[in-house]
């Protein structure tokens, strides 16, 4: 018998050791970080700033950097053109050519050609990305908190579960040693009993819920591994938390969200295509210059030996497209796609009033619940203890204990909502403030 506890003590403690190691335990901030090296999105949107900016140095190349066209031309004559005159036939051009040419254009920053308008265009879209990185992070922020805290509630309701088992048993025993005494009925030994058997159900259901939860924290986080996650902590309220006045808040986040500067980086861009689409109805300047070498030679001839004549030329040029009409109604699209980041601008303000003054109001509720649970978490618990202790003296009925019972783990589990609720509020104004 010696030898078996031992060996089962031993095989415990190799499973508990296997199991450590498989699982990776997080705080919010290992959570939060992992998130930021491993989400999908976060990651997307990275790699969106690095091509914006890309873009930026491209568009600087295309305005700013000479355009150089290099080309090169080989052509062999297999019948040449001739030419009659006077009875005689000439051939024209001669059975080998070769043509290089290297050209380089530059615009003139005048009338158009708007190269500063195309430069400006790049930084504010390469500004909004940047903002979009933003908005992701603190998205996936909030979002990882909600899972996190997800998970932590249905932990805390799995010890609660645990904890109205534990307390059935009790009950369970103590009616059954008051049944088999005779001082106390059968009907309340079998309830007794069946309150045992159904919150069994709801432990089993809340730790199939806490393994849901815990795939959903892993998604946010963007873990791909077949690593089992658990997190560590717990739902607090801090009672000295301030966020300042309502009005004040709401200035804030309607005036300098993330969503209203990317909205106002667009609408810099509109004006800017606008400023565009009016250089259109002007003429554009620019400056090129040519170097061009050219041999002509028949056959007779090799290769070393052909005769290149080199010219170089560079001048002024412009060029005016006249389609006026079509400019016109280009400039008034462009017109109406500013008057629409106008209307966009002021109606994402008064959804973020909105959003702040419900997440506000949330916060406020679950704080007054908070305040209000506790006390009665004291005074329920109080009545459970009577009422076991009066149950066990014969001056109160079985179904006063299981009564009690319930309204302990009632009250317990709307405390822990309370904590719950506070902190997704709290997760979501803090997504609001970008915190």
């Amino acid at each position: 018998m010696n030898k078996l506890i031992t060996a089962l003590l031993l095989f415990l403690i190799f499973v508990s050791a296997v199991y450590s190691q498989s699982v990776r335990t997080l705080t919010l901030y290992d959570a939060i970080n992992l998130a930021k090296r491993n989400n999908s999105d976060y990651v997307i949107a990275k790699l969106d700033k690095l091509k914006a900016e890309k873009q930026v140095s491209e568009v600087y190349s295309e305005n700013l950097v000479p355009s150089i066209t290099f080309g090169s031309r080989y052509t062999r004559s297999f019948r040449k053109q001739t030419l009659s005159f006077s009875g005689q036939t000439f051939e024209i051009g001669s059975d080998n050519s070769i043509t290089t040419t290297l050209d380089v254009s530059e615009p003139i920053p005048f009338l158009g050609t708007p190269v500063f308008n195309g430069i400006r265009i790049a930084e504010f879209y390469n500004r909004i990305q940047e903002e979009n990185l933003k908005s992701v992070e603190t998205k996936i922020k909030s979002d990882v908190k909600k899972s996190f805290y997800n998970v932590l509630l249905l932990k805390e309701v799995i010890v609660l579960n645990q904890q109205s088992i534990d307390n059935a048993q009790e009950n369970l025993r103590v009616v059954e040693a008051r049944y088999r005494a005779g001082v106390a009925l059968e009907y309340d030994y079998i309830r007794a009993k069946v309150k045992v058997e159904t919150l069994k159900p709801q432990l089993t259901q809340s730790e199939n819920n806490l393994q849901i939860a815990k795939q959903f924290l892993k998604n946010n986080i963007g873990l791909k591994d077949e690593q089992n996650i658990d997190v560590t902590g717990s739902l607090a309220y801090d009672s000295l938390e301030v966020w300042g006045s309502t009005d004040e808040l709401i200035k804030k986040i309607s005036s300098s969200n993330v969503a209203i500067r990317q909205l106002k980086l667009s609408k810099k861009i509109n004006e800017q295509l606008v400023d565009i689409d009016y250089a259109n109805y002007l003429p554009k300047f620019y400056v090129f210059g040519q170097w061009s070498s050219q041999a002509n030679e028949n056959d007779g001839r090799s290769l070393t030996g052909y005769r290149f004549y080199n010219s170089i030329v560079a001048g002024i040029g412009v060029n005016w497209d006249l389609n006026l009409f079509r400019n016109s109604y280009k400039e008034e699209q462009s017109k109406i796609e500013v008057l629409k980041s106008e209307e966009q601008i002021v109606k994402t303000k008064e959804l973020l009033k909105t959003q702040t003054i419900s997440v506000i109001l949330k916060i406020e509720d679950a704080k007054n619940r908070i305040r209000s649970q506790q006390e009665i978490v004291n005074t329920a618990q109080r009545g459970y203890d009577l009422a076991t202790i009066s149950y066990k003296s014969g001056v109160l009925n079985q179904i006063d204990v299981v009564d009690a019972e319930l309204a302990l783990s009632q009250v317990k589990l709307a405390y822990i909502q309370a904590i719950y609720d506070y902190l997704i509020a709290r997760s979501e104004l803090e997504e609001l403030l970008e915190k």
